[in-house]
């Protein structure tokens, strides 16, 4: 579970740790056999770089891993 200013990172670059500005939900029109899936969720993380700037990355939230210090 995500929340607005957690910590997270990536699973494939966890040395590199972003905070959470946005949880987004799109709908997911995908079919299968047992009905409609749910909705996906998309979480945007916000990095500080070297220079000063934020980048703004957006990552489905099954790929992100919390930080905790």
């Amino acid at each position: 579970m995500f929340k607005k200013g957690f910590k997270a990172a990536h699973f494939m670059s966890m040395n590199r740790v972003g905070t959470v500005v946005e949880i987004n939900t799109t709908k997911n029109n995908q079919m299968t056999i047992g009905g409609t899936t749910d909705a996906r969720v998309y979480i945007v993380l916000e990095y500080k770089k070297s220079d000063g700037s934020l980048e703004r990355v957006s990552y489905p939230s099954g790929d992100l891993m919390r930080i905790y210090d």
